[in-house]
């Protein structure tokens, strides 16, 4: 009778504490699932996202095609069990004195998740890719970015007025035009002063204004070069605020402020790809696609490649039997790489319509 007493209620505590911790898990789960895997799933696909684009760039400059998988969505199934545990003891108390435990209980936590993908091809797609970008993203861009050193004018800009930035230099003989590197040291200078803002206009047809103000006396010089770069006048009052409209156009004769052209990110995507570091091996074999010397902005943009993986790489990629990376102290080229990645993002998400596409999904075995 006392035996059965016993075994009742080491059963009845072992219950409770197995539903003590179920409750618990149950409590805590999802919070900690959010905790623990967002930020895994995050830093995980930004990797691959990084990855994939390098990989897509490098065997672009071997004229070789790539395919790309748009994220369409990860999905996450999430399972909490317990289990619980008594030891009896039978025969002589001295063969399983402090042997034995009372009772026990666990839990397990598993996580299952899907990841679905989308190809990314289509007129859209090529459309968005090879499109000029739009000055109302320079715009945004500009504003971003008033606080680096690097300049995202001679990034995104070819042309403004007739100072001209050209991808490449296709005649070695000749250099990058001065006149526009002085405007944009001059642009950058103006606006970390506070005289000189990049705003946007409402008019039809005006992407955004060029707002110059409060210069006399201490900037005027600097002001009147300014204009004089873009073969404009200086105000007769030196005082006068001025306002330059921008026009996403090719500049006429008669011209009263700013044309701009800009860049697409497949001219961006291009610049990324004669700035990749190829093995000799591989140049004298002819396996790569040789490009002019890059201009401006891009000369400072450098993909290195090693027969051995790198070890200050923010991003890396092994293709024929190289590891192609950009080291992680080089702030020029993983500004240029963030930049190029974001407006291709935009291109992506723009063209993978996962109605349309066929999907994969992919469970991740636990």
């Amino acid at each position: 009778m006392r035996c059965r007493f016993i075994i009742r209620s080491v059963i009845s505590l072992t219950l409770l504490s197995s539903a003590s911790i179920a409750f618990l898990g149950c409590a805590a789960v999802g919070p900690r699932s959010i905790s623990m895997g967002r930020a895994d799933y995050n830093a995980a696909i930004n990797k691959t996202e990084d990855e994939q684009m390098l990989m897509a760039i490098v065997k672009g400059r071997y004229g070789e095609t790539t395919s790309l998988l748009s994220v369409n969505g990860v999905a996450a199934n999430v399972r909490f069990t317990t289990q619980a545990g008594v030891n009896f003891g039978f025969g002589p108390e001295s063969s399983y004195s402090g042997n034995l435990v009372p009772f026990s209980g666990s839990g397990i936590y598993e996580e299952n998740p899907t990841i679905t993908y989308s190809p990314v091809h289509g007129e859209r797609y090529i459309r968005q890719l090879l499109s000029p970008i739009g000055l109302d993203v320079l715009l945004l861009i500009m504003r971003a970015a008033e606080t680096h050193d690097t300049s995202y004018v001679s990034v995104l800009v070819k042309q403004i007025n007739d100072l001209r930035n050209p991808n490449f230099i296709t005649d070695t003989s000749a250099e990058p035009d001065q006149r526009f590197e002085r405007f944009v040291a001059l642009n950058r200078e103006l606006n970390q002063a506070g005289v000189l803002y990049w705003v946007a206009d409402q008019r039809k047809g005006v992407a955004f204004d060029i707002y110059i103000s409060g210069y006399a006396p201490a900037y005027s010089g600097k002001v009147r070069e300014y204009l004089t770069l873009l073969d404009l006048p200086m105000p007769a009052n030196p005082s006068e605020e001025i306002v330059l409209p921008a026009y996403f156009a090719i500049r006429g004769r008669k011209w009263d402020g700013i044309a701009i052209s800009t860049r697409s990110t497949g001219e961006l995507i291009e610049i990324l790809r004669a700035a990749v570091d190829i093995p000799e091996k591989h140049h004298l074999k002819g396996l790569t696609i040789e490009y002019p010397p890059l201009s401006l902005e891009g000369k400072k943009v450098r993909i290195f490649s090693s027969e051995t993986k790198p070890v200050r790489a923010v991003v890396a990629v092994k293709y024929r039997g190289y590891w192609f990376y950009i080291d992680e102290t080089d702030m020029q080229t993983k500004l240029f790489y963030r930049l190029v990645r974001t407006l291709w993002s935009f291109s992506i998400a723009g063209s993978a319509d996962g109605s349309a596409a066929p999907l994969l999904t992919i469970p991740v075995s636990r």
